[in-house]
This record gives C-alpha cells, sequence and structure tokens, in this order.
C-alpha cells in the first residue's frame, strides 16, 4: 500500500491577520477578492490559512512530510504569531493506493456485492471503476486490479481497509 495524499489541519489558536501578513511575509499569498483565506507557499506545499487562526495542509505525501511541513510553518510564521499556540495537525482524510494480485471483472465483482447487500456502485458509462462504501472508508476499484482506499484518517486503518478488501475480492 502507498500513501498518495494526506489532508490534515489543525488550529494556530489564535486570529491571524492575513493582509498583515502577506504584507510582511514573502511566502503568503492572500487575494481578499478571490477567497478568504491566505496560502503559505514553500517547498512545493501550499498550506491554507484562515483569519480564524484555522488551517488546513492538503498533498502531504507521507507522516514524515506532515511533521516536517508543519515545523516550516511554524519557523516561518514564527515572527508574526505565536507558534507555543499552534495545535499539531490532524488527519482529516488519506488516499492509499494498492493492487490485487489480477485484473477484476468489475461488473461479476458488482454484481457480488450487492448480492451481498454492501454499498457499491458501478456505473461505467460514468466513471471506470467501481465505488465500495464501507463504515470506516470508501474503495475505487479498477478492473487492472488498482484499487484507491480513501477516507481513512491513519496508517493503521487504511491497512485494516487494504486487508480487508483483498480479503474481499478473494473470497468472491
Amino acid at each position: 500500500m502507498k500513501i498518495e495524499n494526506i489532508v490534515s489541519s489543525g488550529s494556530f489558536n489564535q486570529p491571524i491577520d492575513l493582509h498583515k501578513l502577506s504584507s510582511n511575509c514573502s511566502y503568503i499569498e492572500y487575494r481578499k477578492n478571490r477567497y478568504p483565506g491566505a496560502y503559505l507557499k514553500f517547498d512545493g506545499h501550499s498550506v491554507t490559512i484562515y483569519r480564524t487562526g484555522k488551517y488546513i495542509m492538503p498533498g502531504m505525501r507521507s507522516f514524515q512530510d506532515m511533521r516536517q511541513t508543519f515545523k516550516r510553518v511554524k519557523e516561518i510564521l514564527s515572527p508574526f504569531t505565536d507558534v507555543t499556540l499552534f495545535a499539531e495537525p490532524e488527519v482529516r482524510n488519506m488516499v492509499c493506493s494498492s493492487q490485487t494480485k489480477h485484473e477484476l471483472n468489475l461488473n461479476n465483482i458488482y454484481l457480488e456485492l450487492i448480492s451481498r447487500e454492501l454499498d457499491a456502485v458501478y456505473e461505467p458509462e460514468a466513471f471506470p471503476g467501481l465505488i465500495l462504501k464501507t463504515q470506516d472508508c470508501t474503495f475505487n476499484v479498477f478492473s487492472s486490479g488498482k484499487f484507491l482506499i480513501l477516507g481513512c484518517t491513519s496508517e493503521m486503518q487504511a491497512t485494516v481497509a487494504e486487508q480487508y478488501f483483498l480479503d474481499l475480492i478473494d473470497g468472491l
């Protein structure tokens, strides 16, 4: 299993004057007319910051990347804010990819899944993959055998979901 994307968010626990910040920090891009948040851009990352002090960190490729990015956010914002108040980011969503051992007949799998009363959708004219929703996550499954695991908030949860799906496919 490979982590493709992690989206996390948190709070700086203080209001942020986005106009002042954008005037004094070269890493900040703020266009009040276009969007109510500012973008802190560095090293290929873009962190969205709101005046309430909330932030969103999309596009992380690993938990280490998330930690390093947050550390860099603190370094950049330290002259302008009290970084001791910053809350660590919490994972809101992960996208992971994996692969079965063989190609899949999505039509047959779909029919079997709905016969088991699982929440599955397969409309190849609208989307080339099968969508399977479970209580903890969603799977996008492709005929090549590749599948995406969406909606997990931890690596352990994604690993358990991956094994669930592989066992389910093997049992069909």
